[in-house]
């Protein structure tokens, strides 16, 4: 085996799916190096640099790398050529999310069915009781909370993440509706979300805690949606700006193999979120 070789499989040891800078790296190799005074730092930068290259190794920004958790076979491209009907949305969930969207639009109240929810085909699996993430525009928040618990249905209006949980602790058997206000609801098609929209609101809500939704979860949904749709890429960074995540999610994509085409530097903080996110991504489920 080739010292490149033993010193990617000694990192990988050590540090996993986890973030990792140059100067860790470096620790790691010089204790196990066979070399008088340990490998050169010229050394180790280019065998980082190596494996970025070849798609073994993830560099979120200066210094700062991980391994990704997929399988390195992967090699799909996005393009900003990629065209998607914008009447193409994903299917809802029947029973109570279908009870919701019509008790809101007759209310005339404009809403977007969003995250997980909308991304139902795509699930791993599927709890007993879900939990709804569903936007609206900005002052109807109220109106539309006050109308779905007046037809019996639990719903928070903006609940951090411990609202919610405890939501959930205290109506064990009811679905729960987390209604958050937007100025506007970009990538809404009929109350529903566009695929794009519904991938950038799951990483958000889940790598930022805002709902009790795993990210375990999220990594798998994402799996399944590269698998089986076709994604456009100006879409989804677009969406992902919006909420200030288009360097992370460019991560997540080129992480899974899915090329972007994209430079990206990212500081310590998004690329701690990037870093824990990937590694609840199973090498099993791209394949």
């Amino acid at each position: 085996m080739m010292w490149e070789e033993k010193s990617t499989a000694l990192l990988r040891r050590k540090f996993g799916n986890r973030a990792f800078r140059t100067a860790d790296a470096y620790r790691v190799l010089k204790k196990r190096s066979r070399v008088k005074g340990g490998y050169s730092r010229g050394s180790i930068h280019h065998l980082l640099y190596s494996l970025c290259k070849k798609l073994i190794l993830i560099r979120f920004g200066r210094g700062l790398y991980a391994f990704p958790p997929i399988s390195p076979h992967i090699n799909r491209t996005l393009t900003e050529g990629v065209k998607v009907s914008d009447s193409v949305v994903v299917e809802l969930i029947p029973g109570k999310l279908a009870d919701a969207t019509r008790i809101l639009k007759a209310k005339g109240i404009e809403f977007m069915v969003t995250g997980p929810s909308a991304l139902a085909k795509f699930h791993h699996y599927v709890a007993k009781r879900l939990l709804h993430l569903i936007y609206v525009v900005k002052g109807s928040g109220e109106a539309a909370t006050e109308s779905l618990r007046q037809e019996g249905l639990r719903a928070l209006l903006n609940p951090n993440l411990r609202d919610a949980e405890l939501a959930l602790a205290n109506f064990p058997e009811a679905d729960l509706f987390i209604i958050r206000e937007f100025t506007e609801l970009e990538g809404n098609v009929d109350g529903r979300a566009l695929i794009e929209r519904a991938l950038v609101d799951s990483y958000f809500e889940s790598t930022r805690r805002r709902i009790p939704f795993p990210e375990e979860e999220v990594g798998r949904i994402f799996a399944n949606v590269l698998k089986n749709e076709t994604i456009s890429l100006t879409k989804l960074t677009r969406f992902a700006s919006r909420r200030g995540i288009a360097s992370e999610i460019l991560v997540v994509f080129n992480a899974l193999k899915i090329r972007t085409g994209k430079v990206v530097k990212m500081s310590a903080y998004p690329a701690a979120h990037v870093a824990s996110f990937l590694s609840h991504v199973r090498n099993e489920a791209v394949q």
